[in-house]
Protein backbone atom coordinates (compact mmCIF):
# COMPACT_ATOMS: atom_id res chain seq x y z
CA UNK A 1 0.00 0.00 0.00
CA UNK A 2 1.48 3.36 -1.09
CA UNK A 3 1.61 6.29 1.02
CA UNK A 4 -1.16 8.18 -0.94
CA UNK A 5 -3.60 6.10 -0.56
CA UNK A 6 -2.52 4.93 3.45
CA UNK A 7 -3.15 8.62 3.67
CA UNK A 8 -6.51 8.87 2.01
CA UNK A 9 -7.86 6.02 4.31
CA UNK A 10 -6.45 7.30 7.47
CA UNK A 11 -8.30 11.02 6.34
CA UNK A 12 -11.42 9.16 5.70
CA UNK A 13 -11.24 7.08 8.96
CA UNK A 14 -10.41 10.04 11.11
CA UNK A 15 -14.08 11.71 9.46
CA UNK A 16 -15.96 8.78 10.09
CA UNK A 17 -15.09 8.44 13.44
CA UNK A 18 -15.77 12.04 14.42
CA UNK A 19 -18.65 12.02 12.56
CA UNK A 20 -20.07 8.87 14.38
CA UNK A 21 -19.06 10.74 17.93
CA UNK A 22 -21.26 13.78 16.81
CA UNK A 23 -24.18 12.05 15.57
CA UNK A 24 -24.53 9.82 18.84
CA UNK A 25 -23.94 12.89 21.03
CA UNK A 26 -26.90 14.57 19.31
CA UNK A 27 -29.05 11.00 19.74
CA UNK A 28 -28.45 10.46 23.34
CA UNK A 29 -31.13 12.47 24.63
CA UNK A 30 -34.89 11.61 24.08
CA UNK A 31 -37.19 13.97 21.62
CA UNK A 32 -34.69 14.11 19.09
CA UNK A 33 -35.00 14.05 15.21
CA UNK A 34 -33.69 10.84 13.65
CA UNK A 35 -33.36 12.52 10.54
CA UNK A 36 -32.08 16.05 11.49
CA UNK A 37 -29.30 14.28 12.86
CA UNK A 38 -28.88 12.04 9.61
CA UNK A 39 -29.31 15.26 7.38
CA UNK A 40 -26.51 16.85 9.94
CA UNK A 41 -23.98 13.73 9.78
CA UNK A 42 -24.32 13.77 6.13
CA UNK A 43 -23.33 17.27 5.79
CA UNK A 44 -20.60 17.23 8.42
CA UNK A 45 -18.92 14.59 6.41
CA UNK A 46 -18.68 16.85 3.58
CA UNK A 47 -17.35 19.96 5.52
CA UNK A 48 -14.40 17.94 7.12
CA UNK A 49 -12.84 17.02 3.74
CA UNK A 50 -14.43 13.86 2.97
CA UNK A 51 -17.30 11.73 0.67
CA UNK A 52 -20.06 10.44 1.71
CA UNK A 53 -20.26 6.67 1.83
CA UNK A 54 -23.73 6.14 3.88
CA UNK A 55 -25.20 7.59 7.16
CA UNK A 56 -27.59 5.09 9.04
CA UNK A 57 -28.74 4.21 12.52
CA UNK A 58 -30.77 1.20 13.46
CA UNK A 59 -32.34 1.36 17.15
CA UNK A 60 -33.03 -1.19 19.37
CA UNK A 61 -34.04 -4.75 17.59
CA UNK A 62 -33.41 -3.68 14.30
CA UNK A 63 -29.62 -4.19 13.82
CA UNK A 64 -28.66 -2.38 10.53
CA UNK A 65 -29.97 -0.52 7.49
CA UNK A 66 -32.04 1.65 8.70
CA UNK A 67 -32.31 5.61 6.91
CA UNK A 68 -34.65 8.36 7.59
CA UNK A 69 -37.10 9.04 4.45
CA UNK A 70 -37.73 12.30 3.61
CA UNK A 71 -40.84 13.11 5.28
CA UNK A 72 -39.66 10.48 8.54
CA UNK A 73 -40.74 11.95 11.71
CA UNK A 74 -39.01 9.01 14.07
CA UNK A 75 -37.75 10.84 17.51
CA UNK A 76 -35.52 9.29 20.25
CA UNK A 77 -37.44 7.45 23.14
CA UNK A 78 -35.93 6.69 26.52
CA UNK A 79 -34.31 3.54 26.85
CA UNK A 80 -33.60 3.34 22.88
CA UNK A 81 -30.33 1.61 22.40
CA UNK A 82 -29.41 3.36 19.28
CA UNK A 83 -26.59 2.09 16.83
CA UNK A 84 -24.69 4.77 14.67
CA UNK A 85 -23.08 3.64 11.28
CA UNK A 86 -20.41 6.13 9.22
CA UNK A 87 -19.07 5.25 6.19
CA UNK A 88 -16.49 8.06 4.39
CA UNK A 89 -14.46 7.90 1.79
CA UNK A 90 -11.52 9.59 -0.40
CA UNK A 91 -11.38 8.74 -3.84
CA UNK A 92 -13.06 5.46 -3.00
CA UNK A 93 -10.83 4.45 -0.17
CA UNK A 94 -13.75 3.44 2.47
CA UNK A 95 -13.90 3.64 6.24
CA UNK A 96 -16.53 1.84 8.00
CA UNK A 97 -17.69 2.17 11.75
CA UNK A 98 -20.23 2.30 14.05
CA UNK A 99 -21.30 2.43 18.26
CA UNK A 100 -23.82 1.65 19.82
CA UNK A 101 -25.28 4.10 23.10
CA UNK A 102 -28.38 4.05 25.11
CA UNK A 103 -30.92 6.95 24.92
CA UNK A 104 -31.83 8.18 28.47
CA UNK A 105 -32.23 11.93 29.98
CA UNK A 106 -30.66 10.75 33.06
CA UNK A 107 -27.18 9.05 32.64
CA UNK A 108 -25.35 9.48 35.77
CA UNK A 109 -28.03 7.20 37.15
CA UNK A 110 -26.18 3.61 36.92
CA UNK A 111 -28.72 1.29 37.55
CA UNK A 112 -30.66 2.01 34.61
CA UNK A 113 -30.49 -0.22 32.13
CA UNK A 114 -28.32 -2.82 33.20
CA UNK A 115 -29.08 -5.18 30.05
CA UNK A 116 -28.15 -2.53 27.68
CA UNK A 117 -25.23 -1.41 29.09
CA UNK A 118 -24.10 -5.17 29.50
CA UNK A 119 -24.89 -5.58 25.65
CA UNK A 120 -22.51 -2.35 24.45
CA UNK A 121 -19.97 -3.80 26.49
CA UNK A 122 -20.18 -7.57 25.10
CA UNK A 123 -19.96 -5.38 21.80
CA UNK A 124 -16.50 -3.78 22.38
CA UNK A 125 -15.08 -6.69 24.18
CA UNK A 126 -16.03 -8.52 21.35
CA UNK A 127 -14.52 -6.10 19.10
CA UNK A 128 -11.52 -5.68 20.95
CA UNK A 129 -11.03 -9.39 21.41
CA UNK A 130 -10.67 -9.82 17.49
CA UNK A 131 -8.90 -7.13 17.46
CA UNK A 132 -5.75 -8.35 19.41
CA UNK A 133 -5.65 -10.94 16.96
CA UNK A 134 -5.66 -9.05 13.12
CA UNK A 135 -2.30 -10.20 11.36
CA UNK A 136 -1.34 -12.04 8.65
CA UNK A 137 -1.95 -15.08 8.48
CA UNK A 138 -4.88 -15.28 11.34
CA UNK A 139 -7.56 -17.85 9.72
CA UNK A 140 -11.18 -16.16 9.61
CA UNK A 141 -12.64 -18.47 12.35
CA UNK A 142 -10.31 -17.25 15.09
CA UNK A 143 -12.29 -13.75 14.35
CA UNK A 144 -14.78 -15.09 14.90
CA UNK A 145 -14.53 -17.11 17.61
CA UNK A 146 -13.11 -14.46 19.37
CA UNK A 147 -16.50 -12.47 19.01
CA UNK A 148 -18.53 -15.09 20.10
CA UNK A 149 -16.49 -15.83 23.00
CA UNK A 150 -16.64 -12.37 24.52
CA UNK A 151 -20.71 -12.25 24.10
CA UNK A 152 -20.79 -15.58 25.62
CA UNK A 153 -18.81 -14.68 28.80
CA UNK A 154 -21.94 -12.44 29.64
CA UNK A 155 -24.26 -13.89 28.49
CA UNK A 156 -25.86 -13.14 25.03
CA UNK A 157 -24.89 -14.68 21.68
CA UNK A 158 -23.52 -12.93 18.48
CA UNK A 159 -25.49 -12.33 14.96
CA UNK A 160 -24.27 -15.13 13.07
CA UNK A 161 -25.92 -14.37 10.01
CA UNK A 162 -24.66 -10.18 9.74
CA UNK A 163 -20.26 -10.46 9.65
CA UNK A 164 -17.61 -8.26 9.05
CA UNK A 165 -16.09 -7.55 5.27
CA UNK A 166 -12.72 -6.77 3.27
CA UNK A 167 -13.18 -2.94 2.23
CA UNK A 168 -12.39 -2.44 -1.88
CA UNK A 169 -12.18 1.06 -3.62
CA UNK A 170 -16.14 2.10 -4.33
CA UNK A 171 -16.64 -1.68 -2.56
CA UNK A 172 -18.38 -1.92 0.87
CA UNK A 173 -18.51 -5.83 0.84
CA UNK A 174 -15.32 -6.20 -0.45
CA UNK A 175 -15.97 -10.43 -0.98
CA UNK A 176 -14.85 -12.10 2.44
CA UNK A 177 -16.87 -12.16 5.03
CA UNK A 178 -15.11 -11.50 8.06
CA UNK A 179 -17.23 -14.04 10.81
CA UNK A 180 -18.68 -13.21 14.38
CA UNK A 181 -18.81 -16.84 15.08
CA UNK A 182 -16.48 -20.27 14.30
CA UNK A 183 -17.74 -20.62 10.79
CA UNK A 184 -14.80 -22.99 10.11
CA UNK A 185 -13.51 -20.76 7.38
CA UNK A 186 -9.54 -20.96 7.13
CA UNK A 187 -8.55 -18.65 5.11
CA UNK A 188 -5.93 -15.97 5.89
CA UNK A 189 -5.74 -12.50 6.40
CA UNK A 190 -3.21 -11.29 3.75
CA UNK A 191 -1.05 -7.91 4.44
CA UNK A 192 -2.56 -4.82 3.59
CA UNK A 193 -6.36 -6.01 3.35
CA UNK A 194 -9.01 -3.55 4.28
CA UNK A 195 -11.59 -4.67 6.91
CA UNK A 196 -13.75 -3.92 8.78
CA UNK A 197 -14.80 -5.86 11.75
CA UNK A 198 -18.13 -5.23 13.52
CA UNK A 199 -19.50 -7.53 15.79
CA UNK A 200 -23.50 -7.52 16.82
CA UNK A 201 -24.55 -8.69 20.28
CA UNK A 202 -28.20 -10.04 21.67
CA UNK A 203 -30.01 -11.76 24.09
CA UNK A 204 -31.90 -13.32 21.05
CA UNK A 205 -31.84 -16.03 18.70
CA UNK A 206 -28.95 -14.49 17.16
CA UNK A 207 -30.22 -13.94 13.79
CA UNK A 208 -31.95 -10.71 11.93
CA UNK A 209 -34.55 -11.11 9.08
CA UNK A 210 -35.61 -8.06 6.97
CA UNK A 211 -38.06 -5.88 8.51
CA UNK A 212 -40.26 -2.48 7.03
CA UNK A 213 -39.92 -0.96 3.59
CA UNK A 214 -36.27 -0.38 2.16
CA UNK A 215 -34.95 3.00 2.11
CA UNK A 216 -31.24 2.09 1.29
CA UNK A 217 -30.43 1.07 -2.39
CA UNK A 218 -27.33 -0.38 -4.44
CA UNK A 219 -26.63 -0.36 -8.43
CA UNK A 220 -26.35 -3.78 -8.86
CA UNK A 221 -25.88 -3.54 -12.98
CA UNK A 222 -25.97 -1.95 -15.49
CA UNK A 223 -28.56 -1.94 -18.63
CA UNK A 224 -30.75 -0.15 -20.34
CA UNK A 225 -34.16 1.20 -18.73
CA UNK A 226 -36.83 2.36 -20.61
CA UNK A 227 -38.69 5.27 -18.54
CA UNK A 228 -37.06 8.59 -18.23
CA UNK A 229 -37.68 8.61 -14.37
CA UNK A 230 -35.68 5.24 -14.31
CA UNK A 231 -33.04 7.00 -16.30
CA UNK A 232 -32.76 9.98 -14.17
CA UNK A 233 -32.18 7.96 -11.32
CA UNK A 234 -29.55 6.25 -12.63
CA UNK A 235 -27.65 9.83 -13.63
CA UNK A 236 -28.03 10.80 -9.94
CA UNK A 237 -26.60 7.60 -8.49
CA UNK A 238 -23.74 6.94 -11.08
CA UNK A 239 -21.38 9.89 -9.25
CA UNK A 240 -22.25 7.47 -6.47
CA UNK A 241 -19.88 4.67 -8.26
CA UNK A 242 -21.55 1.70 -6.41
CA UNK A 243 -22.00 2.97 -3.25
CA UNK A 244 -25.56 3.02 -1.25
CA UNK A 245 -27.39 5.40 -2.05
CA UNK A 246 -30.60 6.15 -0.25
CA UNK A 247 -34.43 7.36 -1.09
CA UNK A 248 -34.24 10.82 0.26
CA UNK A 249 -32.06 11.15 -2.24
CA UNK A 250 -33.79 10.65 -4.99
CA UNK A 251 -37.12 12.23 -3.26
CA UNK A 252 -35.39 15.47 -2.60
CA UNK A 253 -33.77 16.09 -5.95
CA UNK A 254 -36.23 13.88 -8.69
CA UNK A 255 -39.66 14.57 -6.52
CA UNK A 256 -42.00 11.51 -4.76
CA UNK A 257 -43.78 10.49 -7.74
CA UNK A 258 -40.71 10.70 -10.39
CA UNK A 259 -38.99 8.53 -7.77
CA UNK A 260 -41.20 6.33 -6.53
CA UNK A 261 -41.70 5.36 -10.46
CA UNK A 262 -38.09 4.91 -11.75
CA UNK A 263 -37.31 2.82 -9.04
CA UNK A 264 -40.17 0.34 -9.52
CA UNK A 265 -38.68 0.02 -12.78
CA UNK A 266 -34.99 -0.53 -12.10
CA UNK A 267 -36.18 -3.21 -8.95
CA UNK A 268 -38.11 -4.87 -10.96
CA UNK A 269 -35.64 -5.38 -13.40
CA UNK A 270 -33.04 -6.13 -10.52
CA UNK A 271 -30.55 -2.99 -12.00
CA UNK A 272 -30.91 -2.09 -8.29
CA UNK A 273 -31.03 -3.76 -4.87
CA UNK A 274 -32.63 -2.84 -2.23
CA UNK A 275 -31.11 -3.20 1.04
CA UNK A 276 -34.44 -3.56 4.02
CA UNK A 277 -33.65 -2.66 7.89
CA UNK A 278 -32.53 -5.75 9.69
CA UNK A 279 -33.93 -7.12 13.03
CA UNK A 280 -33.71 -9.69 15.59
CA UNK A 281 -35.65 -12.34 14.86
CA UNK A 282 -37.15 -12.56 18.51
CA UNK A 283 -37.53 -8.66 19.01
CA UNK A 284 -34.57 -8.62 21.24
CA UNK A 285 -32.20 -5.32 21.28
CA UNK A 286 -29.30 -5.53 19.28
CA UNK A 287 -25.57 -3.85 19.94
CA UNK A 288 -23.06 -2.85 17.53
CA UNK A 289 -19.44 -1.89 18.02
CA UNK A 290 -17.34 -1.83 14.69
CA UNK A 291 -13.78 0.00 13.07
CA UNK A 292 -11.82 -0.50 10.00
CA UNK A 293 -8.15 -1.20 9.56
CA UNK A 294 -5.41 -2.04 7.50
CA UNK A 295 -3.99 -5.55 8.49
CA UNK A 296 -0.37 -5.54 9.43
CA UNK A 297 1.70 -7.41 11.98
CA UNK A 298 0.24 -4.39 14.22
CA UNK A 299 -2.67 -3.45 12.35
CA UNK A 300 -3.97 0.21 11.60
CA UNK A 301 -7.00 0.36 13.39
CA UNK A 302 -7.69 3.88 11.42
CA UNK A 303 -11.89 4.73 12.94
CA UNK A 304 -10.44 5.50 16.35
CA UNK A 305 -11.53 8.47 17.53
CA UNK A 306 -8.00 8.85 19.61
CA UNK A 307 -6.17 8.23 16.27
Amino acid sequence: MDTETLNKILKAGKVAAQVREEGLKKLSLPGTSYLEVMDYCEKRVLQLGAELAWAQFATNDVAAHDCCAEDDRRITKEGDLIKVDIGTHLDGYIADNARTIICSSNSSNSTAYSQEKDLIKAAENALKAAIKLVKPGTQLWQLGEAQYSEAEAMGFTTVTNLCGHTLNRYVVHGGVSIPTFNNKDKRELQEDWQIAIEPFITAGHGLVKEKGQSTVFMVGKEQGVRSPYARKILDQVKLRKGLPFTHRDLTRNLGKGAAAFGLKELLQSKIVRSYPPLAEVTGAKVAQAEHSMVVKDKPIIYTKIDG
